[in-house]
């Protein structure tokens, strides 16, 4: 039995892509999130974007039949080019092991004349005037000989929407800025009239402002705040204040030359050099003439501190290279020059669960109109093989993910280190060198570092040292995002220690004899180190509903599968780690196994210095 697609809807109207799509195949069980993708391409760049399952099943004849479906924004697919006159996209599905590339389609069976309907609808109903015409491309749409490729062409006679009138844009904006000042002048004279709008929603005589949890006087502020912010259109407060002050410091920074040596490392994840940052500043010291500055704060963007945000404002105005490791939303907002270069270091391994665009339409998931990610010049990865899993995640074409390698991997293949961090472990814990050691290191539940957590209830880590016959000590290691805590009995505190809040996870692994996870990316780098590992996934089901891998689960987790905690205790007992899958997981998600990444993220960085 062939993989089947067909195009069921296709419509186009102002810029807006409306697809339906269903896919047909021979079954596997063991398949249980497929995966439809879109990939557009406009000459420069390229964008790939998942196509939503809405339904997938088992048929009678032994075959599957998926239904996928999603509304494009065609003006907001490639960076910093909202209007193109030139548009191709193509199919991908992947079932299992199964990935068809440019995969051939067929157009609804059902209608003969389908596909000269699908192409005359994109003008069906457009009754706008000239002008209005004029704010949106109206596009001709085909279909490649081959039937692989779908093929959008502007109309002719709309050169002015390709050139836009930059006199007028600064003209716009100019008015539009008085318009809101006029308004936020209003907006003070109101403000009795908010405040006692304030009264009658504290008192109950309306609905209070759901967004606002505080009660008293201090509900009353934010509710004549939130006021003023809806009349005025200009947000007000301690945060606007500040990145106002962003927007004049960046905006004369950028009327400065570019420091064409200057580096600069940026996060609100870390406030010292850990991680990827302190291997690649380690090797940028072999470049002295290159001049490196540091912005660290690890606070949120409300809580960060004015000096971090001014420094970060006024290098991305005239810095050469930026080196980030992790999302920041002053990163997307904050315009730098074109000849500055944003690196991403990125945290994570290899491609395991779905983020950033991957996510759309799941609950989360970020929104095509989102500028997170997009402006990446290079995002660094593992492998080639994951680069347009990367390049889907962030927004950004394949060709700006650079398989490097992630530079902290590097002190996996460090055998003197191995034996520095495993001395002074014992040192700290000499208890635990007459036992083994089991390393619990699940990932997060919840949307992100807000609402993180983990349902300490599904896994009693005294009950498993009990059951274990207290062969193994029990090293507790949570994600950054989860503030509940495992209560440790007191009698056991020696034995099982969390060390959530302060050790780095890596050196942990030297350690550790058995991990114990779920869906962490930690695997990756314990697979580096052959580390028998133990999947404990209770929710599978319900986390690829609401998350989702970018491989089936099941086929590329590295280690044995349990849904339960005696399933759980049954494993480590008899030593069924299923280790057989470790050397091919490895193969999968790193090109080089030589300990040489920060050597080639370093190189990359200094070229671009260069440039």
């Amino acid at each position: 039995m062939d993989f089947k697609v067909t195009i069921h809807r296709l419509l186009l109207r102002e810029e807006k892509l409306e697809l339906a799509v269903s896919a047909s195949g021979p079954w596997d069980e063991k398949v249980r999130d497929p995966k439809m993708t879109i990939i557009f391409n406009n000459g420069d760049q390229t964008r790939r974007l998942p196509i939503v399952v809405r339904f997938y099943q088992s048929e009678k004849d032994g075959s599957f039949y998926l239904m996928a479906s999603y509304s494009y924004m065609l003006n907001y697919l490639f960076y910093k080019q909202p209007k193109n006159k030139h548009i191709e996209f193509s199919l991908e599905l992947s079932y299992g092991h199964t990935v068809l590339e440019s995969v051939p389609f067929t157009v609804d069976p059902e209608d003969e004349k389908a596909l000269e309907l699908l192409v005359r609808e994109t003008a069906v109903g457009v009754e706008e005037s000239e002008q209005e015409r004029q704010t949106y491309i109206e596009y001709e749409m085909g279909f490649s000989e081959d039937s692989r490729r779908v093929i959008l062409d502007a109309k002719p006679g709309q050169e002015k929407i390709f050139q836009p009138h930059k006199g007028r844009q600064i003209f716009n904006a100019v008015i539009m800025w008085l318009w809101h000042f006029v308004l936020f002048c209003f907006s003070v004279v109101l403000i009795p009239v908010f405040f006692i709008d304030a009264l009658l929603a504290a008192t109950g005589c309306q609905n209070k402002n759901a967004k606002i949890p505080e009660n008293g006087i201090i509900y009353l502020l934010k509710h004549v705040r939130a006021k003023m912010d809806t009349f005025s259109r200009i947000r007000i407060g301690i945060l606007a204040t500040k990145m106002w002050m962003m927007d004049v410091v960046n905006t004369i920074a950028r009327l400065t030359p570019i420091k064409k040596n200057r580096v600069v490392f940026l996060s609100n994840r870390r406030d010292d050099l850990t991680g990827n940052f302190e291997f690649v500043n380690h090797y940028l010291d072999s470049v002295p003439e290159l001049d490196r500055r540091y912005v660290l704060d690890s606070h949120e963007v409300k809580q960060m501190r004015i000096s971090s945000l001014i420094r970060m404002a006024w290098y991305f105005g005239n810095a050469k290279v930026i080196l980030v490791d992790d999302y920041c939303e002053l990163f997307f907002r904050m315009p730098r020059r074109k000849d500055t270069y944003l690196i991403q270091l990125w945290h994570a391994c290899g491609a395991f669960k779905t983020f950033g665009c991957s996510r759309m339409g799941r609950p989360g998931g970020q929104t095509q109109k989102s500028p997170n990610h997009r402006n990446y010049d290079y995002a660094l990865v593992s492998s080639k093989n994951i680069a347009k899993f990367y390049a889907e995640g962030f927004g950004i074409s394949e060709d700006k993910v650079a398989a490097t390698g992630i530079p902290r991997t590097d002190v996996f293949f460090d055998q003197a280190y191995k034996e520095k961090v495993t001395n002074e472990f014992y040192e700290k814990y000499p208890k635990l060198k007459e036992k083994k050691i089991l390393l619990f290191a699940p990932t997060f539940r919840g949307n992100g570092k807000l609402s993180g957590y983990y349902p300490v209830d599904r896994l009693d880590v005294n009950k498993l040292y009990e059951d274990l016959g207290k062969e193994y000590a029990i090293i507790v290691k949570h994600h950054p995002f989860v503030n509940n805590r495992s209560h440790i009995r007191k009698k056991y505190k020696d034995y099982i220690i969390d060390l959530s809040a302060n050790s780095e996870l890596n050196d942990l692994l030297f350690v550790t004899d058995v991990l114990i996870t779920d869906y962490s990316s930690v695997v990756f780098e314990a697979s580096l180190l052959d580390i028998p590992m133990v999947m404990y996934a209770y929710d599978l089901e319900r986390y690829i509903s609401s998350r989702g891998f970018y491989y089936e689960y099941e086929d590329m987790a590295p280690g044995k599968i349990v849904r339960t905690y005696s399933d759980l205790v049954s494993c480590i007992e008899t030593q069924d780690f299923e280790n057989d899958k470790l050397q091919e997981f490895k193969k999968r998600f790193f090109d080089d196994l030589d300990g040489k990444s920060t050597v080639r993220a370093g190189e990359l960085i200094v070229e671009c210095t260069k440039k």
